[in-house]
């Protein structure tokens, strides 16, 4: 009710009033403005009709002869203007991207004959007139031709992002948690980990757009970087495709990549299919599609030993070891399944209906170094995700309309070995011990996670052209989360009398324990916007103020020298104070005088408090020549912290067993915060040639870090918890260019030169320094991610039936902090740590390529491809050892004598070697 009372119904009234002036837009369309003049006279034309074709979309010119065309989703459509007296003038090829205005100036030519038409091919400008900070737009049509496989990847080579050592993208120096994902204008951010909560296949997607610098108010719940992916819908004309790719590793590297030179073609593959068109023309179209993707991964173990090779068999603990057949497997292996149904509804000509459901499976596994002779004894990742979002448009008028949306969102993650926690192969935790630099030689992953996040999400998004010059934008948004979150290790299990049963039993413990934790949370988000792009021929200005509120609905303990509920440090919590002196004595502490868990509940917690916060946006693009604007943009942006550190092992459950616990979750965390600042040039040199160069600084707070130690009752033990604590700070500048020499041959690239500073990289880092005896971190040293040099290139030429596409991209070593062997004490390394990041790994180069030939056949076409990743099978590292700052090489392997053979060859310390992938499609 404080939500309702508080926070929707005041907006709920902004937002009315909003509407009739007139508000928001969606966020997967573009529009169109321009004038309509008589070529002979200059005079604006009056009545003139413009239309989209294959659309039920236009306008008609206004006493200036301005038009302004909304809702026009991305992609390149014809213009057709008519007016009487007049050449009928066809406008191909014009532009149109996500949240951009495309400007056409149309002339008209006096004509006495009825029906003649004047066709023109629009002109795609290298310098948008209306780009207020950086951002990339990559069409369906540049997808179609790039050596990529999933979106992952393209937005790797979009300027200013950065992949860390981890995978994980970096966008402008934050960490990989500050991205918001969206799907046709509805975030598909899972906000456990902020990550994408399904995959989209490429051969779906229309437009992919990505937001690096300051964003609009629109967009919100993230501080470094937007997503925003507009999906492919139907049409009255008959589409369909299918392709099919197959390839394997092709390299010569099997010192480092063992069986990698064992050639197949079933080992990589891809499969796809796709089809749209009309149920009933002009009311009901679809489209639906639907990818997989298998890769066997370059990482394979050999079965020298099996899990279950050595065991407990007797009570006095007799093992025995059995041997593998020493077999290699694939330890990397992964399958990717996608798909997309949509149906679009024309009910009237003001109401029309979108319906999308979205979904994907995976199923696979990353390499483990200590199972790589046991392969069979670490476990699989599995995800489901899908979305069903049902969209409403309502046209007040040519210049206003509605949408209105809800979305169900539904995703889950597990980890573990054998489907049943109960099954007979697991062994007994000590199976799998292993001394320092050796593998395992048996034994079984007892860990098991399963965690599943369902979202329910309305929005209402309303979009008005005011004037002429002003398009107001508001909108609000409430979406209502259940977190599951299951996380445990096997153990034996246990005789009644006491001691473990032997043989081995797995056994699961209570989630009142310190080895299992268990939770079901349910927090609430709601947002609102409102925002003005203003555009003059002297200026443009996007203007806007977001509103976001948070109730994490969570609980933390009250005592904080005494967090366990399950088990109380203190006595006054564990037993009654039946004569109120506030001391327990002796005669109080009896079996029957004790707290039940309800009754200590009852006082153990104290309710979160709801966060909220103003964030203001502006930006704004000067032209300073007919071919060139400075654009500036300034924000402060928010980000509610990731789920996992709100809530996993929020309980805080410890024992009295002497030790440093934690990091354990805090629900009552304050959002992270950045203000951003950009500042840019974009200017055409010539027809064929643009180049933009653009300054960025941010300034992070409110990181999430752990926390100093926090003392219990009992002098040995202590925790720690997640606080809001690091900081950050980014700045940098992106050179691009893009060139378009002739129509067959383009070319594009972009150099980032970035600092990226702060005092932890991850939140746990601070817990770890801390175990280890190290002060608390009081300045700032290079982020893991902080590659000061990148650059990309992209380079196509082709025709319609032909084309080949180069990717490159050097980038410069990410840091690690040193160790120095200073001495050796009973067979094991002493090893003391340098400055924190004080030292760069190799620097990076790659080369991908993409070829393509059509041919026709029929009413379609066929087409051959060729794909190459890596293509020099270039040796790049992405971690090294840090005693030696290589991959290849470590001090320990001349000094560790007991260290098995080829422990110190690390395959994953490298990225992919080259991959060959052939594919053959048709289409029409």
């Amino acid at each position: 009710m404080k939500l309702l009372r508080f926070v929707v119904l005041p907006c709920l009234i902004l937002l009315l009033a909003i509407l009739i002036a007139g508000p928001v837009h969606a966020q997967t369309s573009g529009k169109i403005i321009g004038t309509v003049t008589d070529d002979e006279t200059g005079e604006p034309l009056p009545g003139a009709a413009v239309v989209v074709e294959g659309m039920t979309l236009g306008a008609s010119s206004d006493i200036d002869g301005r038009f302004v065309i909304l809702r026009i989703p991305p992609g390149n459509v014809t213009l057709k203007a008519s007016f009487i007296g007049y050449s009928t003038v066809v406008v191909e090829d014009v532009q149109v991207l996500t949240d951009v205005t495309s400007h056409i100036e149309i002339e008209m030519t006096p004509s006495a004959i009825s029906g003649e038409e004047v066709v023109i091919t629009a002109e795609r400008p290298l310098v948008r007139r209306d780009q207020t900070s950086m951002e990339s737009h990559v069409r369906a049509e540049d997808l179609d031709r790039m050596p990529v496989e999933n979106l992952d990847e393209v937005i790797d080579r979009q300027a200013g992002v950065v992949r860390g050592r981890d995978g994980g993208l970096h966008i402008r120096g934050g960490r990989a948690s500050e991205v918001n994902y969206l799907i046709n204008g509805i975030s598909i951010t899972d906000d456990y980990d902020k990550s994408q909560a399904f995959d989209i296949h490429n051969e779906a997607v229309a437009e992919l757009q990505v937001v690096s610098g300051a964003f609009n108010a629109e967009y919100g719940n993230a501080m470094s970087g937007i997503v925003n992916i507009t999906t492919k819908g139907g049409s009255n004309e008959w589409h369909g495709s299918a392709e099919m790719q197959a390839g394997d590793y092709l390299s010569s590297r099997t010192d480092v990549f063992p069986n990698i030179d064992d050639l197949s073609v079933a080992s990589t593959g891809t499969q796809s299919v796709s089809l749209s068109g009309p149920i009933i023309r002009d009311k009901l179209t679809f489209f639906i599609s639907g990818k997989q993707l298998y890769n066997e991964g370059y990482i394979y173990g050999s079965r020298w030993y099996l899990p279950q090779g050595r065991g407990y068999m007797t009570e006095d603990s007799t093992t025995v070891l059995t041997p593998g057949d020493s077999s290699y497997v694939p330890m990397q292996q992964s399958r990717n399944q996608s798909g997309q149904a949509t149906l679009h509804w024309s009910v009237t000509p003001k109401l029309q209906l979108k319906a999308d459901l979205l979904g994907s499976h995976y199923r696979g596994r990353s390499y483990n170094h200590t199972y790589r002779y046991n392969p069979d004894g670490y476990g699989y990742s599995e995800s489901n995700g899908f979305a069903g979002i049902l969209k409403g448009t309502w046209l007040f008028n040519k210049n206003t309309f509605a949408e209105l949306s809800y979305a169900n969102r539904y995703n889950e993650s597990t980890y573990q070995l054998y489907d049943d926690s109960r099954d007979s192969r697991y062994v007994h935790p000590d199976s799998a011990l292993t001394a320092g630099y050796t593998f395992a030689t048996a034994g079984t992953d007892l860990s098991i996670f399963k965690r599943s996040t369902t979202s329910n999400l309305a929005k209402l998004d309303v979009t008005s052209q005011v004037t002429y010059s002003h398009q107001l934008k508001g909108g609000l948004q409430l979406q209502l989360d259940e977190i599951y979150y299951n996380d445990y290790t096997l153990v034996p299990k246990t005789k009644p009398s006491g001691g473990e049963i032997v043989p081995f039993v797995p056994s699961i413990e209570a989630a009142t324990t310190t080895n299992h934790d268990r939770y079901t949370r349910e927090p609430v988000t709601f947002a609102a916007y409102l925002q003005d792009k203003i555009e003059y021929e002297s200026v443009v200005i996007n203007v806007g103020l977001r509103f976001d509120w948070f109730d994490p609905q969570g609980q933390i303990p009250v005592d904080e020298q005494d967090p366990n509920v399950y088990n109380p440090l203190k006595l006054i919590h564990k037993y009654h104070d039946l004569n109120g002196d506030g001391v327990i004595d002796l005669s109080e502490q009896t079996g029957d005088n004790q707290y039940t868990l309800a009754e200590r509940r009852a006082f153990w917690y104290r309710d979160t408090t709801p966060k909220y916060q103003l964030s203001p946006r502006l930006g704004v693009a000067y032209p300073i020549t007919d071919r060139g604007i400075i654009h500036f943009s300034y924000g402060i942006f928010q980000q509610i912290p990731e789920y996992s550190l709100l809530y996993n092992d929020d309980e805080r459950k410890l024992s009295e067993a002497a030790d440093i616990y934690g990091p354990f979750g805090n629900p009552d965390l304050e959002p992270q915060r950045t203000t951003m600042y950009e500042l840019g040039l974009a200017q055409e040199l010539t027809d064929q040639l643009a180049i933009n160069i653009t300054g960025f600084q941010r300034d992070i707070r409110n990181w999430i870090s752990a926390s100093a130690p926090i003392p219990t009752s009992v002098a040995t033990v202590s925790y720690v918890t997640y606080v809001n604590r690091d900081l950050a700070t980014v700045r940098g500048v992106t050179l691009g260019m893009e060139g378009r020499v002739s129509d067959r041959f383009s070319l594009t690239g972009d150099y980032t030169f970035q600092i990226a500073q702060g005092t932890n990289s991850a939140p746990e880092d601070e817990y770890w320094a801390q175990l280890d005896g190290a002060e608390p971190t009081k300045e700032l040293t290079p982020l893991n991610w902080d590659q000061r040099h990148t650059l990309n290139v992209n380079a196509y030429y082709g025709s319609e039936y032909y084309g080949i596409t180069l990717l490159g991209r050097f980038s410069s070593g990410h840091p690690y902090t040193p160790e120095i062997l200073t001495g050796e004490r009973s067979g094991r390394s002493i090893i003391a740590g340098l400055a924190e990041n004080s030292r760069r790994m190799p620097n990076r180069f790659t080369m991908d390529l993409y070829a393509f030939r059509k041919f026709d056949a029929g009413i379609g076409q066929v087409r051959l491809s060729l794909q190459v990743k890596n293509l020099f099978d270039s040796a790049n590292p992405i971690d090294v050892f840090y005693d030696t700052g290589l991959a290849d090489y470590t001090i320990n392997q001349d000094l560790v004598l007991t260290a098995d053979d080829g422990y110190f060859i690390q395959p994953d310390y490298y990225s992919e070697p080259r991959s060959v992938l052939l594919g053959i499609s048709y289409e029409f």
